[in-house]
């Protein structure tokens, strides 16, 4: 890996896609060199040359010495073998989340060389200003509950979301706050319930689930994700993504819901922090540029492949049922 006296030079696999050009224009705003974007097809030509990049056709042809990093934004079923492919040449690798689609699929990126060292895991959640006010009450207080609804919204679903193998809205978008909040305490939680459904769409994956773990302390965690056709008023990433965080303690109360967190005191006092909206990719680049200078990731492989065990067991319940599965 080349010396960041300049500009660190970024490649991004899967530039054309919806996340890739989001990212390929972060790193730009953040001041990086995108020097490289991998499409296999026509499409990346249009970005490219907005950027000022080469397109080439595949991972195969970049060359560690002449890149500080590289992101991954692939299907999720396609990223660990090429990422892992990435690790092994010797590259730093931000990649999307998750970081599989499943533990299988982790497992073979777990075997490569520097990937607890050198691989970054996009989990954008944490880029938020929020996410360390949250994360820091919670470490102060007793948690009796945390209740999250994370919806994205999508016009359809199709592509590779609805390919059954990549785990459908849990592991697409949900992955986000069960990472969040599985950092948040210690072991692995219990799943007690989980129901899927996909009659919003029709598609062949979970559109809409609804689960409940409780991990080893007693702290229960309630979740509900799904892909909506209509575009809520107000969400992260501009309007794509409606989050609400709420966590109950027995001192008191956090609410995080998009841009704004509210914390009531059991004694009747209120505080309010709201944050203007922010570009999270924009924020996550300029992470990732400090990484791959050398400063530990926002999320590791660790904590990424212990979110991909726990949506695991949580799609698992739904189809054995609760009292069938056993959390990592």
């Amino acid at each position: 890996m080349s010396a960041q006296a300049t500009a660190p030079r970024v490649a991004v696999v899967g530039g054309a896609g919806w996340a890739g050009s989001r990212h390929a224009r972060a790193f730009a705003a953040a001041g990086a060199d995108v020097a490289v974007i991998v499409e296999k097809d026509e499409r990346g030509i249009a970005l490219a040359q907005e950027l000022g990049a080469q397109l080439v056709p595949s991972a195969q042809e970049l060359d560690p010495e002449h890149l500080d990093l590289v992101v991954v934004a692939l299907p999720t079923t396609v990223q660990p073998l090429i990422v892992a492919d990435l690790l092994n040449r010797g590259f730093s690798v931000l990649t999307e989340k998750p970081v599989a689609a499943d533990a299988e699929g982790a497992a073979v990126m777990a075997a490569a060389s520097g990937v607890n060292e050198r691989l970054m895991v996009g989990y954008t959640l944490y880029h938020h200003p929020a996410a360390s006010i949250a994360s820091q009450w919670v470490r102060n207080n007793d948690v009796i509950a945390v209740c999250v609804r994370s919806v994205a919204h999508k016009k359809d679903i199709n592509s590779w979301r609805a390919d059954p193998k990549e785990g459908g809205v849990a592991v697409v978008n949900g992955i986000h706050a069960i990472e969040l909040v599985s950092s948040w305490f210690d072991g692995d939680p219990k799943v007690l319930t989980t129901s899927t459904s996909s009659s919003l769409y029709g598609s062949p994956v979970p559109e809409h689930v609804i689960s409940a773990l409780e991990f080893p302390e007693g702290a229960v965690f309630t979740m509900q994700s799904y892909w909506s056709p209509w575009q809520e008023p107000e969400g992260l990433n501009q309007g794509d993504w409606s989050l609400t965080i709420d966590v109950l303690a027995t001192t008191g109360r956090l609410l995080w819901s998009n841009d704004s967190v509210h914390i009531w005191d059991r004694d009747g006092g209120h505080s309010v922090n709201t944050f203007e909206p922010s570009d999270l990719f924009l924020r996550q680049a300029e992470a990732a540029i400090k990484f791959c200078a050398g400063e530990s990731p926002a999320v590791g492989f660790a904590p990424a492949l212990h979110a991909t065990e726990i949506a695991d067991a949580l799609l698992a319940a739904a189809v054995y049922g609760a009292e069938d599965v056993v959390t990592p």
